[in-house]
């Protein structure tokens, strides 16, 4: 994908040539819809990846109440944790 400073410039550069033929007109729209299109893919995938990390986050989050070291209001359960801490030292041993 081209830097918005070459489509600029590009853009610039066919304007200063404007006088009674409007093709140049013409490609420069053509250029900024091409990319807009670019940007709007981008930003839907950027969107994506939000919606899943925020999905991931949702999950985990659950696990862990289901677990016992959240409470509903996502503090943590010290005693849980505590408890979760020697298991995990116990199975090392």
């Amino acid at each position: 994908m081209e830097s918005h400073t070459e489509i600029h410039d590009r853009i610039h550069e066919r304007t200063k040539e404007l006088s009674d033929n409007w093709w140049p007109f013409i490609q420069n729209i053509e250029d900024i819809l091409t990319r807009m299109a670019e940007l709007e893919t981008k930003i839907d995938s950027y969107d994506n990846r939000v919606g899943e990390a925020y999905g991931l986050a949702k999950s985990i989050t659950k696990a862990l109440n289901k677990l016992g070291l959240y409470d509903d209001d996502l503090h943590l359960k010290w005693k849980s944790v505590k408890k979760l801490n020697e298991v995990l030292g116990n199975e090392e041993k």
